[in-house]
């Protein structure tokens, strides 16, 4: 996933940009470990004070962020002074991991939660980016994320008040009077630009809508294979709730057409740990009741999850074994992206309604999807209920280890069959 950059930075009124840095690093220690907003909610003026800030401290400062911006600055200058872990890396950063400038940080967003929450990773500063909701409280304006849990155990606390953020609905937000540092900035976030539909995104879609009962609570990750779905949802399901990782444009789609209806948090229909689509997404979000985000001790909770109406996680994937298991990671020896909160909303589908991963059956040099072994394990088998490709469902709960072979064979692609057959134990 990658957020498009918008426009350069604009200057700071009230504060300098070598002002902000010089307060910054009176707040830092050397071997700080500074979170940082992610994706479209990243604070920019922050970043880059942070990475002015770095350069004079007497040891290196490790940072985090779940998912880069387009920009990906951190990506660009992680180093010796300033070392980035992501979990779920962008273009750039998959370059500095390849170059050893920074490091791929191996958790699911539930799995990073309870690390910050038990100490285990241990949160000194965070970085934020929130819209203003009164004197005293900011809203999360697009992450709520694990930013909100680790804002409450930092030691510093900066924020940007990004007067350009829509104002979207929400029980976390950030006390103003608990921060170090506090900018009033106005610039537009980045966009996350919709994906198009392919031939097999919409042969995949009518599958997956096979799946997925009337009334039932949905998960959707991103990518083209599920650029299908949302137009065939709305032409086969009512009454859906939406409990997802991201609230975009995707859900501005189903709201709007009706098809996801039902309150799943006061008045929101779709609730999510982001909020992230392009500009129209961005205006039709600002104050709109029927949306919210919540931090990942809701939104990335798999007990949670689970006990929603009949939940359904939907998730791509890049490669299935015979076995049952998913890769979303790696492909090729190359780290194409990280766990997220795939893990933890396929663990809750799987334990409740439905844990449904889809891929396009064959990849983009013509090789099956559907391997004997997958080359790096995301989902665990018992993560997985059913696998769609544009040639069918497998419905593999409960199936024993050869019947669950025998059905994933038959989704794949005609010219692979036969070897995969030969691959069977």
């Amino acid at each position: 996933m990658n957020i498009r950059a918008t426009e350069s930075l604009p200057a700071i009124d009230s504060v300098g940009a070598t002002t902000l840095a010089g307060q910054l690093r009176c707040l830092l220690r050397a071997d700080d470990t500074v979170l940082v907003g992610t994706g479209a909610g990243e604070p920019r003026l922050l970043i880059e004070a942070l990475i002015e800030a770095a350069t004079g401290l007497s040891g290196p400062i490790r940072v985090i962020q779940v998912m880069a911006g387009g920009l990906e600055r951190l990506a660009q200058v992680s180093g010796p002074c300033l070392r980035l872990h992501a979990p779920v890396p962008g273009p750039l950063t998959r370059v500095a991991i390849a170059e050893g400038r920074a490091e791929l940080l191996c958790l699911s967003m539930n799995e990073l939660l309870e690390s910050i929450l038990c100490g285990k990773l241990r949160i000194d500063v965070v970085l934020a980016q929130g819209s203003r909701d009164t004197e005293q409280r900011a809203l999360p304006g697009l992450i709520a994320d694990v930013v909100i849990p680790a804002w409450e155990k930092a030691r510093v606390r900066a924020i940007e008040i990004n007067a350009s953020l829509p104002r979207i609905m929400s029980e976390a937000g950030f006390n103003l009077a608990e921060a170090d540092l506090v900018v009033e900035c106005d610039y537009p976030p980045g966009e996350l630009p919709r994906e198009k539909e392919a031939g097999f995104s919409r042969r995949i879609a009518e599958w997956v809508v096979e799946c997925v009962p009337d009334g039932a609570t949905i998960e959707m990750g991103l990518g083209k294979a599920l650029a299908g779905l949302p137009g065939a949802l709305i032409g086969a399901r009512r009454n859906l709730a939406m409990h997802t990782g991201l609230v975009g444009d995707w859900a501005m789609q189903l709201i709007e057409a009706g098809c996801v209806c039902r309150p799943i948090k006061g008045t929101a229909v779709a609730l999510g740990a982001t909020a992230m689509g392009t500009e129209s997404f961005y205006r039709w979000a600002d104050r709109n009741p029927l949306i919210a985000i919540a931090d990942s001790r809701i939104a990335h909770d798999p007990e949670h999850l689970a006990a929603q109406q009949d939940f359904v996680a939907i998730n791509a994937v890049l490669e299935v074994d015979l076995t049952g298991r998913g890769n979303s990671s790696v492909l090729g020896g190359v780290q194409v992206s990280g766990i997220g909160g795939g893990r933890d909303f396929a663990r809750a589908g799987a334990s409740a309604c439905a844990s449904i991963v889809v891929l396009p059956a064959t990849t983009r040099s013509g090789a099956s999807a559907i391997v004997p072994r997958v080359e790096f394990q995301t989902l665990p088998q018992d993560a997985i209920t059913h696998v769609v490709t544009e040639f069918g469902v497998a419905r593999i709960r409960g199936l024993s280890g050869a019947a669950r072979a025998r059905a994933l064979v038959a989704i794949a692609d005609p010219r692979h069959r036969a070897a995969l057959l030969e691959a069977l134990p």
